[in-house]
């Protein structure tokens, strides 16, 4: 397949790599580029959460399939989904295939301690001090899922709390450090016992590989908007 890769950052550079190295042509656009979709056959973009409206109008206008990897457009999802209605668009907070059955076991175990109140739930992550955006958009997943499924707990604290904190609310910490962290934590926390769940990547090649994969999923799939739950099937 002909692949285009828009933002040649970190993750965009390792995307680019792990594509040819599974026999794909891999074509690599800066952020800013004006890139040609033309004779493509699908699009990843690791660009800019402020690029994605451009870019998946581009890729509508080219007829070609995008993925989308770029985080901190949340809120027009809505119209990410409307200019996309003509081409396929596959989007993740996170193309980790570990890190999407590590939601399924945070969700399983959310469900279980929502039965017992005498647990309180907390999350935390790491990120590298080059990631852009915090709360990370995987950390955003979590608490959603923690939300969904734990009755007491109905606001997310994500800020410095200098106060007590309040029983319906959900502290969410994240921290910057290093060159290439990625770890998440969700706590169950009681006064007889604590459990904690931690997901932790080792570097950039499974997020990137997760992305191509997905992308050479979305090939000849019909027109839609999907999440990474219909590709990996869960």
């Amino acid at each position: 397949m002909k692949i285009g890769l828009i933002g040649l950052g970190s993750m965009g550079k390792a995307a680019e790599r792990v594509a040819a190295e599974r026999g794909h042509e891999a074509f690599g656009f800066e952020r800013g580029d004006k890139p040609v979709l033309e004779g493509l056959d699908v699009v990843i973009d690791f660009s800019l959460g402020e690029a994605v409206e451009d870019n998946v109008r581009a890729c509508a206008e080219a007829g070609v399939p995008v993925v989308i990897g770029s985080t901190g457009w949340y809120d027009r999802m809505d119209v990410v989904r409307e200019l996309g209605a003509g081409i396929g668009v596959l989007w993740s907070a996170n193309f980790l295939i570990g890190v999407n059955m590590y939601f399924k076991i945070v969700e399983e175990a959310a469900k279980l301690i929502d039965r017992f109140e005498e647990y309180d739930v907390w999350g935390s992550e790491i990120h590298h001090y080059n990631k852009a955006d915090s709360p990370s958009g995987t950390a955003k997943k979590l608490e959603k899922i923690l939300l969904d499924n734990v009755a007491r707990k109905t606001k997310v604290v994500e800020d410095r709390l200098e106060r007590k904190i309040e029983p319906a609310e959900l502290h969410f910490a994240s921290v910057r450090a290093g060159a290439v962290n990625f770890g998440h934590t969700i706590g169950f926390d009681s006064a007889a016992d604590r459990i904690t769940i931690t997901h932790e990547a080792r570097c950039r090649d499974g997020y990137a590989l997760g992305a191509v994969k997905a992308a050479e999923w979305l090939v000849g799939q019909p027109v839609g908007f999907y999440g990474m739950e219909e590709f990996l099937g869960f």
